[in-house]
């Protein structure tokens, strides 16, 4: 059992912005909120320093249709003058949260939202946009496992990997079984050069689920191979670590770890059967070393593969049989036992992470703190870990109030800015859409 939470968690400090804006939009056809909603971010970035703004756009999709968004940011909120480093530090005043308003999207306030994209007879369920790609510009994933890649100035997909669900398929299953919406999950992952594509789906049934490595370089979309993983049910997450590396998160709570070059068998794995079920992982981008893992008791790791990866290889413990001592860095957990739903790492930071409660908030957690600590590059040292509390105090960074009123899956509903440091954005089940950049708790008591 955790003690007493940290003061970190009480109301008495506010939840503060350098910004956040927040809208409802309006659309051409009629919505619900029964839909599914996924959100994430272009990359390109405008700044003007005449108007004082830096314009950037977002991705949102609902049941079939994806629109483009954008939002036109205070330029004093993300890069102001420069400090006495060297670093350039925003200038604007923090502010508090407001249920809609900020400004960042004025200029769709008062139109219909027509979709840009059109994944026909499909519900999106993840969308990934791919910087520098001359082929196209996101690629989205259904509920039921398909494919679709999609271009600027086309409205249809490009390609298309299809896994069709009907009579007379082996997908039928999923519409009859027992529980179909527990095998109707999948997820996607692609290699750090975008070249490769693995994605997960059930294989129908309660037999085991299955892995495609699909070409996203040559042949968008072809399926170059497919690889069975024996005793589950469900992968329900995919991440690569580099351009061959990747890691499958499945419903027995065990992550393979598999290597596209090689055979089709996971190179080594690691086993968590404690607290709870194993309902998140990512992988950094930035250190290729790094993953985190959360479960359904709200449970947080921090893990090295490197440690894990030795600890699969090293014989002292395994002689008689035993399985290995596998470790983590870190243990964090989110307040009140909330589930972890999602994790990202930031893609600007590489000691930074976002986690997602099943209720809808988004936890900012920075490991700076627990890093300065350790500094041991040995793969096979182990950590020196400050008291839980006073770890888990200094590495929540900031703590963002959600809204998740049907308990619907918050899986991919926030997403960092692939380029601008510290910009989130989230959607909620009522399709409120924010953008915002946090200011860190610790700066507004210092």
């Amino acid at each position: 059992m955790h003690s007493k939470p940290t003061k970190i968690w009480r109301r008495s400090a506010p939840s503060l912005y350098h910004h956040i804006s927040s809208v409802k939009p309006q659309f051409m056809t009629r919505v619900g909120d029964e839909l599914d909603k996924t959100i994430a971010f272009r990359s390109e970035i405008i700044p003007d320093k005449a108007k004082e703004t830096l314009t950037t756009s977002l991705l949102y999709s609902q049941g079939s249709d994806i629109y483009e968004i954008d939002c036109a940011l205070p330029l004093g909120s993300f890069y102001g003058k420069k400090s006495s480093g060297d670093a350039a530090v925003a200038t604007a005043a923090p502010v508090k949260h407001e249920a809609e308003g900020g400004g960042a999207f004025c200029d769709i306030e008062d139109k219909k939202l027509s979709p840009k994209w059109v994944y026909s007879g499909e519900t999106v369920s993840k969308m990934c946009y791919l910087d520098d790609s001359e082929d196209s510009t996101i690629i989205a994933m259904s509920k039921n496992g398909s494919l679709a890649w999609f271009r600027d100035g086309i409205r249809v997909p490009i390609h298309i990997v299809q896994e069709m669900m009907g009579p007379m398929t082996s997908f039928a299953a999923m519409h009859s079984h027992v529980r179909p919406q527990a095998l109707a999950i999948s997820d996607f992952g692609l290699s750090e050069n975008l070249e490769t594509l693995v994605k997960s789906q059930s294989n129908g049934s309660e037999e085991d689920s299955i892995l495609k490595i699909v070409d996203n370089a040559g042949k968008p979309g072809e399926v170059l191979r497919t690889m069975h993983v024996p005793g589950t049910t469900v992968t329900h997450t995919v991440r690569f670590f580099d351009n061959y590396t990747f890691g499958s998160c499945s419903d027995d709570n065990t992550i393979r770890f598999w290597d596209i070059r090689t055979a089709d068998k996971p190179i080594f794995s690691l086993s968590e059967p404690k607290n709870g079920k194993l309902t998140a992982f990512d992988a950094s981008q930035i250190t290729n070393e790094l993953f985190v893992t959360g479960t359904s008791t709200g449970v947080i790791k921090l893990w090295d593969i490197r440690s894990v990866e030795f600890a699969t290889t090293d014989l002292t413990h395994r002689q008689n049989g035993h399985d290995p001592i596998q470790t983590e860095l870190v243990n964090l957990y989110h307040s009140g036992g909330d589930s972890v739903a999602d994790v990202q790492f930031s893609p600007t930071s590489s000691s930074e992470f976002a986690t997602v409660g099943g209720s809808g908030n988004v936890y900012h957690w920075d490991m700076e703190f627990f890093f300065s600590q350790n500094d041991d590059d040995d793969a096979g040292a182990t950590a020196k870990l400050p008291a839980p509390e006073e770890l888990q105090g200094q590495c929540l960074k900031f703590f963002h109030i959600g809204n998740n009123q049907q308990k619907r899956n918050v899986k991919n509903s926030v997403a960092w800015h692939p380029t601008i440091d510290d910009l989130v954005c989230t959607v909620d089940d009522t399709s409120l859409i924010s953008v915002y950049k946090p200011f860190p708790i610790r700066d507004y008591l210092s």
